[in-house]
């Protein structure tokens, strides 16, 4: 199970580091596409509904690479993270709901308990 583990912490950084340039993405698309449209109403809208999901999807990715990180370094409190994140990303088909199944797989796996348990 260690090899599945060290596959969870490199593919969770991964798509977090992804997660992260999509969350300014969909920021300054939001901010200069409503700009764009010089409609004072759909402007405060669509800035603001963007910045609230550019935070969101920012925020997710943040709890992912630092509790990716943790995991390499077989921290228990990361697996908990990572369950919570990967919880989230199966909403993200098709890759999201990949990775994060096999997330949850692995880190609730009683071999994968047992182990970080006899770290603690």
């Amino acid at each position: 199970m260690r090899s599945h583990i060290k596959v969870v912490a490199l593919v969770n950084l991964l798509y977090s580091a992804l997660g992260m340039l999509a969350a300014l993405g969909t920021l300054f698309g939001s901010i200069f596409g409503s700009i764009a449209t010089l409609n004072p109403i759909v402007m405060v809208v669509g800035s603001v509904t963007g910045v609230i999901a550019a935070a969101v999807i920012g925020a997710i990715s943040l709890f992912g690479l630092i509790a990716g990180f943790a995991l390499l370094n077989h921290q228990n409190w990361a697996r908990y993270v990572i369950l919570v994140v990967s919880a989230f990303r199966l909403f993200r088909w098709p890759w999201g709901t990949l990775f994060g199944g096999y997330s949850i797989w692995v880190l609730t796996h009683e071999e994968t308990v047992r182990e970080f348990s006899l770290r603690s």
